[in-house]
């Protein structure tokens, strides 16, 4: 859980405020529907500076998918949100004042139009006092623990087990409000968090002395909590009532105010508010320390209550994606075997999500042996269900066809009219061996594009071909079979674009099709081609985690012995 309720903000434009990174920031403004990439590299939309080398090149992105999200990109160090690190690759949602951490950058999110956090919240205004009070603000120097008096003491740690063990926000404002006007002297407090509108607030606590005080009639100084916002416990001095200030906070016969931020991750997230007006009791002295006091523990609370609620979020996420992963080691073949005339070696690693990437070798009715290659676009869970869909659609077909256009005209209808916006790019050929011992293979390439032939002692090379489009784009598409012929002993090697798209930690330079195929020239099997691609891409990102799922087949002709 990320803060406040999580809403549907898809409707509503977003920013991330900077609470604290090596440069200054200015609100960065998101329209609905867009997607932004945050990093160290200048091609991202909002480079970052990195002095401590803890942000990878793409970290994370914010996006709009029905509300708003954050993905940690795979990066090397990771996203914190609310205090714990998200799983990469997968989407998380956000809300009002969630505090998002990167390397030595924190941001606070700001949305508009927030739904209450309890039954009782209300939002409220604040009193424009600004020009009339700012002499009156002052800002309150950190006082020891030890200079409390020994019974506010007792009081505060009986306020700390209380917080400690509350189940939400509202809770735990409570119980610190209860301690606040039980040991300081002020008759009214509350919990306030800010809108997104300059000058408004939530509030998410109100407790007063006074029966008959109802926080809808409650004005609340804005110099102060503009001054707290900075992170610092500020209070109204005692000269506000000697004061001419009109409308102002004389009117209000406030003697004594008080505002302590409650800090989340360095950012404020909540303020503490407290008054005593007119003839109300005297402010103890020393109840800028018991505030400052019961504001961490607020904070630290608040922290826990939106990590544990996110790390349930999580569990149940990798849940979710270990089951796909189990029920995708279902669907696939062997790692090595041998189908009719056709033998091949496969490995599949997911990147750092449950694989989206498809495998499979089905001998035909007439004979014949079939292999397909394909990558969903995507990651986690809904990648997984796109590939189990369209893997069992494959087989499916060819109970009724073994005409490889037919089955993958059908697929692209079926895929494009439920996928959401989700595509498929698909190697599938048709293996049919001849009397000399090689074989002619019927192929279709939808957008895929990453597939060599091994050519004994020389670089694999891919063929000339027309190609077609990805699956799940246009319904009325219909695809057209291409042909080629590989040699006895030559073997097609098809893998997913995880091979060709992998960089190293340092550079954007991608592996590409010339690296894959320089280095199947000295392989001589199926096992060897898999194996060596493999090593291959994981020196060159030096890495044993890859970006992206990847999936490597070698398939041929089986040799008779």
């Amino acid at each position: 859980m990320q803060g406040n309720e999580v809403t549907d903000l898809a409707s509503e434009s977003i920013q991330l405020i900077q609470a604290k990174g090596p440069s200054r920031l200015d609100p960065i403004k998101f329209a609905t529907g867009t997607t932004k990439v945050f990093g160290r590299s200048s091609g991202c939309d909002y480079p970052l500076e990195d002095p401590d080398a803890s942000i990878s090149r793409k970290h994370f992105q914010i996006h709009d998918s029905n509300g708003w999200h954050i993905t940690d990109l795979g990066s090397r160090n990771g996203t914190q949100l609310n205090g714990t690190k998200l799983l990469p690759d997968y989407a998380t949602a956000i809300s009002h004042g969630d505090v998002i951490r990167v390397g030595s950058w924190v941001f606070r999110v700001k949305v508009g139009d927030q739904k209450s956090m309890g039954s009782d919240s209300t939002m409220i205004n604040t009193l424009n006092d600004t020009d009339e009070s700012t002499s009156m603000v002052e800002r309150v120097v950190a006082e020891p623990l030890a200079n409390l008096a020994s019974h506010r003491l007792a009081v505060l740690l009986e306020c700390a087990d209380k917080i400690h063990g509350s189940s939400d926000l509202e809770e735990a404002a409570n119980s610190a409000l209860h301690a606040m006007i039980e040991s300081t002297g002020f008759s009214r407090a509350a919990f306030l968090t800010p809108m997104e509108d300059a000058g408004q607030y939530e509030t998410v606590a109100f407790q007063s002395k006074n029966p008959f005080d109802d926080v809808t009639s409650v004005n609340f100084s804005q110099s102060l909590l503009e001054t707290a916002s900075e992170g610092e416990v500020v209070r109204l001095s005692g000269t506000a009532s000697q004061a001419d200030y009109g409308q102002s906070i004389a009117e209000l016969d406030i003697h004594s105010a008080l505002c302590v931020p409650v800090m989340v991750d360095e950012a404020p997230m909540g303020y503490l508010y407290l008054d005593a007006r007119g003839s109300e009791s005297t402010v103890k002295h020393d109840a800028s320390a018991f505030g400052r006091a019961v504001g961490r523990l607020l904070g630290l609370t608040a922290s826990n209550i939106r990590s544990k609620e996110l790390e349930i979020q999580q569990h149940a996420m990798q849940y979710d994606l270990d089951a796909a992963a189990n029920a995708q080691r279902l669907l696939l073949p062997p790692s090595d075997g041998v189908v009719g005339s056709v033998s091949y070696s496969m490995l599949m690693r997911p990147g750092r999500m449950v694989a989206g990437d498809l495998f499979g070798v089905v001998k035909l009715k007439d004979g014949r042996v079939c292999a397909f290659l394909g990558d969903v676009s995507g990651k986690g869970a809904g990648a997984a269900i796109m590939m189990a869909t369209t893997q069992s659609y494959i087989h499916a077909m060819f109970d009724q066809t073994s005409d490889i256009s037919v089955v993958m005209t059908k697929l692209n209808k079926h895929i494009a009219h439920r996928s959401m916006g989700q595509f498929v790019t698909m190697w599938i050929g048709v293996i049919n061996k001849d009397e000399s011992g090689g074989a002619e293979v019927e192929f279709i390439d939808a957008g895929h594009g990453h597939w060599l032939i091994t050519n004994g002692g020389a670089d694999a090379q891919r063929p000339d071909y027309r190609g077609g489009v990805v699956v799940g784009i246009d319904p009325d598409i219909e695809y057209e079979s291409e042909r080629f012929r590989i040699e006895p002993g030559q073997r097609m090697v098809i893998f997913s674009d995880g091979i060709v798209e992998q960089t190293p930690p340092d550079s954007e330079e991608e592996y590409g099709m010339h690296r894959a195929g320089a280095l199947l020239r000295s392989s001589t099997s199926h096992r060897e081609d898999v194996t060596k691609l493999l090593e291959g891409v994981l020196g060159f990102a030096q890495s044993d985690q890859l970006r992206d799922d990847t999936t490597i087949a070698s398939v041929g002709v089986q040799i008779e012995s």
